[in-house]
């Protein structure tokens, strides 16, 4: 048995990470700053990838567009966990083309809302039959700002991204990942051996959905389970409270009301 945390080089691996010690008169770099957001976000991908394995958590349906259009496919909203332990939020609902390849989009952009998967990409149409719909995650730089120029020169100022924004990348697969394949058995209650740590990710793909495409580029069938990878979710399950309700004690005797102070004559 290999029970070993493998290190994934940065992606939510297990190899040793560092977080910046503060000190009195310490002169801060960027590297500092940066590497303290790194040390959260490297052991939150652990423990997601740990703890709550990788796949689709709820939504990211396909289904068909109204009217029905060749080579189109309608994503829906939903939550997916990468294989590397990153969130992917789709959180409108996509019109992909199958001829685009490709779609990149950064998630909660006012400036995307309702727009359909852009133009260009892969001229010629894709092969037809079996296609695989997979997501992965992205990230993109936003804000320029300007840069203070170092020093007394005199030169233009130049820009440097001040953000990052999480996103994703739809694209069409040629196969069903192997990783998507053989679900494990689900062991009951009764005593199991020690479980391995999961191995580290070969592909950055979590599987949306299966299409199948003909000559004419009318998607013909949309399969949402044949190559999907769900994870175990509590979010949708609740209980209600059992327990009983209270009556006072029963008691021969019953305590006599607070007695009013008596007036003040004027």
């Amino acid at each position: 048995m290999t029970n070993h945390m493998q290190d994934c080089s940065g992606q939510g691996g297990a190899g040793v990470l560092e977080r910046p010690r503060f000190f009195p008169r310490q002169l801060v770099t960027p590297d500092d700053l940066t590497l303290g957001q790194n040390y959260l976000r490297e052991k939150m991908r652990r423990l997601i990838r740990y703890l709550h394995g990788w796949g689709v958590v709820c939504g990211a349906e396909a289904s068909f567009p109204d009217p029905l259009v060749p080579w189109k496919v309608v994503i829906q909203p939903g939550y997916v966990l990468g294989p590397f332990g990153d969130e992917i939020v789709l959180d409108r609902a996509i019109c992909f083309d199958l001829r685009d390849r490709c779609y990149t989009a950064v998630t909660g952009d006012p400036c995307s809302e309702g727009v359909p998967a852009p133009c260009g990409g892969q001229t010629a149409a894709p092969k037809t039959g079996f296609r695989w719909i997979a997501v992965r995650y992205k990230e993109f730089p936003s804000r320029p700002v300007r840069v203070q120029p170092a020093g007394c020169g005199c030169d233009e100022n130049s820009c440097e991204y001040s953000r990052w924004r999480d996103g994703y990348e739809i694209c069409v697969l040629d196969r069903c990942p192997d990783s998507h394949t053989t679900p494990p058995k689900i062991e009951g209650p009764r005593p199991a051996p020690m479980p391995d740590c999961p191995a580290c990710p070969s592909e950055p793909w979590v599987v949306l959905a299966r299409v199948n495409v003909d000559g004419r580029g009318a998607v013909t069938e949309i399969d949402n389970c044949a190559c999907r990878r769900v994870v175990v979710s509590m979010a949708g399950w609740w209980v209600p409270c059992n327990d009983p309700v209270l009556t006072p004690p029963a008691s021969n005797t019953v305590a006599p009301a607070d007695t009013p102070p008596p007036e003040t004559p004027h």
